[in-house]
């Protein structure tokens, strides 16, 4: 039986001992031979890119664009501005409103006491004035009807009402303007 399991034995040509560095080697040359073919698609993919690239150039419609955009900014920025310095004005008029309201308050009460009727009639009497009697009271009469004479200013045409209702118009926009 053990002559039937015998392999049959081939010729040796060489050591039988194995050769360790052999799949070292072999492996070396494989990622050389791909290192090789990365390097060379690299620089393939480098000359593909240099090549596509075209000038750059912008368009007059781009920079027209930009500049149309920056002065609306610029537009923006300075409603801004003005809005705020109206905004402290109104601030500041307000506060001044109060003021002058408080001022107004303590005004027309003094001249309210000046005209007190007990102050009145104590000044008239140190002074020696007095009531004047029925016989000193002496009315006058003029002859003769009262009469009022209002003159109406003629009717406008068409074209004159025209003319001032343009007027006004332009009249309230340079007001508003200003």
């Amino acid at each position: 039986m053990a002559e039937q399991r015998k392999k049959p034995v081939s010729g040796v040509y060489g050591s039988l001992a194995y050769d360790l560095d052999a799949l070292v080697k072999e492996r070396q040359l494989e990622e050389a031979g791909q290192m090789h073919e990365v390097q060379r698609r690299q620089e393939e993919a480098r000359r593909r890119k240099a090549a596509a690239k075209p000038k750059v150039q912008l368009s007059p419609m781009l920079l027209g664009g930009i500049a149309v955009l920056t002065a609306l900014v610029v537009v923006l920025l300075m409603g801004y501005v003005q809005l705020t310095q109206i905004s402290n004005s109104v601030t500041e008029m307000k506060n001044e409103m109060g003021q002058l309201n408080d001022e107004h308050v303590a005004l027309l009460t003094k001249y309210e006491q000046t005209f007190e009727m007990a102050a009145v009639k104590e000044a008239a009497e140190s002074l020696g004035m007095s009531k004047p009697s029925a016989g000193q009271i002496e009315y006058v009469e003029l002859g003769g009807p009262d009469k009022a004479v209002v003159y109406a200013a003629g009717k406008d045409g068409v074209l004159d009402k025209f003319f001032a209702s343009v007027e006004d118009g332009v009249g309230a926009v340079v007001e508003y303007f200003q």
